[in-house]
């Protein structure tokens, strides 16, 4: 995970504007700062590159300031990405392709980075914004021009991906390239069942997801007691991608670990309760159910029922 940073801190204010324009530049792309009081300007981006996409967390105060994607800023270039934006603190007035949304702080919305557009700030601001290169998104690439600057629907993959990204953004952890890539696919299939929730919950689409769970689920049911078991693996059985399998179920607000995680502890519930006391141990049952470790089951297994293993098997 790459990782920088750039502060107005130590800058004079007759230089702020610029450096602020040269920082927004570096960290995603090229932005029009609107800054009325440059005495009164004080902002910071944290910037986190995730494999091909990016993180970033910014920081403004003032009592003012407006941000803009003008001609002059497309035509300096930049990648082609959506942005996905975050507000933790504040809120903005966004505007684009005539459309406009005021959003408050926990709302996310989406911003086209192909066209032109404006955020005003009336006060100080904190958000986070994801960088989805337009390649990453497949056929769904179109879908966007429609949800642009617009309120998006009550779903679960909307507040998933806004968690995903609160997550990282105060993650202490540097990531290695490998996870790095992983976690960069789970965002971008996230951002995909954003796009499909917004454009295709028809009767049918519903039922096609309802079908793919439930085949997960099956699978799951069949396998759960190899530690081995992985998203791909299930993917290639169902004949999906890995991506596809983690959008839809993204857009029942579940995921791929949580149902093997959930079988899996009711699995080792099940057995603990009907096991004669003396005749088996927490470990033997852990590694039954597909747990590698016994002292990761343990926790999981608390954390899920309130008690440990143990504590239910001698019960039993």
């Amino acid at each position: 995970m790459k990782y920088n940073r750039w502060s107005t801190l130590h800058i004079a204010p007759r230089h702020r504007a610029e450096f602020w324009r040269s920082a927004n530049q570096e960290a995603i792309v090229p932005l029009t700062p609107h800054i009325p009081r440059l005495d009164d300007f004080q902002a910071e981006i944290t910037h986190r590159g995730l494999d091909n996409l990016v993180l970033n967390q910014v920081q403004v105060q003032a009592p003012s300031h407006d941000m803009e994607r003008t001609a002059a800023d497309l035509a300096r270039g930049g990648p082609a990405c959506v942005f996905a934006n975050l507000y933790l603190s504040g809120q903005t007035q966004a505007l684009q392709s005539g459309s406009e949304i005021t959003a408050k702080p926990g709302e996310l919305f989406l911003i086209d980075g192909c066209e032109q557009y404006r955020l005003n700030h009336p006060n100080p601001v904190s958000l986070l914004v994801l960088g989805v290169p337009y390649a990453a998104l497949g056929a769904l690439g179109p879908a966007l021009s429609a949800l642009t600057a617009r309120r998006l629907p009550e779903r679960a993959s909307v507040q998933l991906l806004a968690s995903q990204m609160r997550t990282l953004s105060t993650w202490p952890h540097a990531l290695q390239a490998a996870e790095s890539a992983r976690v960069s696919d789970l965002l971008v299939s996230t951002l995909q069942a954003v796009l499909l929730d917004a454009t295709e919950d028809s009767a049918g689409a519903r039922k096609e997801r309802r079908f793919l769970r439930r085949k997960v689920q099956q699978l799951i049911e069949r396998q759960y007691a190899d530690p081995a078991l992985s998203p791909a693996a299930v993917a290639h059985q169902m004949g999906v991608s890995v991506r596809t399998l983690h959008a839809r179920l993204a857009q029942d607000g579940t995921s791929f670990g949580a149902e093997l995680m959930a079988h899996r502890l009711q699995r080792a519930y099940t057995m603990l309760q009907g096991a004669p006391q003396h005749s088996t141990t927490v470990i033997a049952i852990a590694a039954l159910c597909g747990f590698s470790s016994a002292a990761h089951f343990s926790r999981r297994f608390r954390a899920r029922y309130g008690m440990p293993p143990g504590a239910l098997l001698r019960a039993g």
